[in-house]
């Protein structure tokens, strides 16, 4: 236990990367599901096969066009100082009339409260940004992406705008 916090601390002070290692549950089998290493350059071969046209934004993060909607979603890549990705965040907003603020953080409270993803919040009073944290800290699952993260945030999309219609720009 000492040689392991005496490694943890000079990794911290000298900001060197340590390997992460995946816990052993006995009498546990491992899942067949590939993991990747997380990288910009992973993400974006995955959201190639999906058949995602994306571009890079000046901050390098990637931008597209949500399908049969026109929708602008955000694949915002949040990184540690050292570099390595750690986490995806999806961003999208709709623009929404100044006059059913009110309204709108009613539905926010109440949409919040009954749904753990995605967070949804008044970035101003005329925009309603939804948002969705993926953590890739130890591996990214290109399944796991397409399935649980952006199916989840594109349906979560369509029902939010359904919601909010008539507050809508």
């Amino acid at each position: 236990m000492k040689k392991r916090v005496a490694i943890l601390v000079v990794t911290l002070l000298f900001g060197f990367q340590m390997q992460a290692y995946a816990m052993t549950l006995d009498g546990e089998e491992k899942a067949a599901s590939p993991l990747y290493k997380p990288t910009k350059s992973a993400v974006k071969k995955a959201m190639e096969k999906m058949g995602i046209a994306f571009t890079v934004d000046k901050d390098g993060d990637l931008e597209y066009k949500m399908e049969n909607k026109g929708w602008t979603v955000y694949v915002v890549f949040n990184e540690m100082s050292s570099g390595e990705l750690w986490n995806l965040q999806m961003i999208a907003q709709f623009g929404t009339k100044k006059s059913r603020y009110d309204d709108l953080l009613v539905y926010v409270n109440n949409w919040n409260r009954e749904r753990k993803y995605p967070k949804v919040s008044m970035a101003r009073r005329d925009s309603l940004r939804a948002s969705l944290n993926y953590p890739v800290q130890y591996g990214f699952n290109p399944d796991e992406f397409e399935d649980n993260v952006l199916s989840m945030f594109e349906s979560s999309l369509v029902k939010i705008a359904d919601d909010i219609d008539e507050m809508r720009r």
